[in-house]
C-alpha cells in the first residue's frame, strides 16, 4: 500500500483495503499459511514534516495447533497499528508494504492453541487424545524416590 503525499488531504484520508497475503511471505505453510488477503483499515495525516498512519489490520490464517498438531483457523485483529515517517527528505511516496508485513509478523501467536481444552497428543504413541484414548499404559513413577513414601513429617 502506497501514500502519495502530495495527494493526501489536509486534514487527513481513511485508506481502506486489502493486501495479498503473498506479502507476508510464508514459507513454512505446513504449520501457517494465510487463507485470505491482509485487511487494512488506516487513516493518514500529515503533522509537520511528519506522516503519522494508525489504524487496523486483520488476517485469516491457518495456524499449526502447539499440543495436537492439526491446522487450524484463526482470525488475527491488530487494532493499535500507527506509524510514523519523517517526510524532511521530500518524499512524494510512503510504502506501508513492509510495515504491514511487520505488524502481522510480530502478532502471529508463539504457541497457537486450537482450543483451550486440547488435550495433546500422547507422549509415548503420538494418538491425537481429542479423537479418543489410545491403550497406553500410565509412565510407571520413578522409584528411586519411593523411599521417601515412609516418611512422617509431624
Amino acid at each position: 500500500m502506497k501514500i502519495e503525499i502530495p495527494k493526501l488531504a489536509p486534514e487527513g484520508e481513511q485508506f481502506t483495503g486489502a493486501e495479498p497475503a503473498a506479502l507476508l511471505q510464508l514459507d513454512v505453510p505446513e504449520q501457517i499459511r494465510a487463507e485470505g488477503p491482509i485487511q487494512y483499515d488506516f487513516f493518514a495525516q500529515l503533522l509537520g514534516h511528519e506522516l503519522v498512519v494508525r489504524g487496523s489490520l486483520s488476517a485469516d490464517l491457518a495456524v499449526t495447533c502447539g499440543r495436537c498438531a492439526e491446522m487450524f483457523s484463526t482470525n488475527m485483529a491488530i487494532s493499535d497499528f500507527l506509524r510514523t515517517f519523517d517526510l524532511s527528505g521530500g518524499q512524494e511516496i510512503v510504502d506501508l508494504t513492509d510495515d504491514i508485513r511487520e505488524e502481522v509478523l510480530l502478532h502471529l501467536p508463539h504457541y497457537p492453541v486450537c482450543k483451550p481444552d486440547c488435550q495433546g497428543l500422547c507422549p509415548q504413541c503420538g494418538c491425537n487424545l481429542n479423537q479418543g484414548a489410545c491403550d497406553c499404559k500410565a509412565q510407571a513413577a520413578d522409584l528411586r524416590w519411593s523411599g521417601l513414601d515412609g516418611l512422617k513429617l509431624k
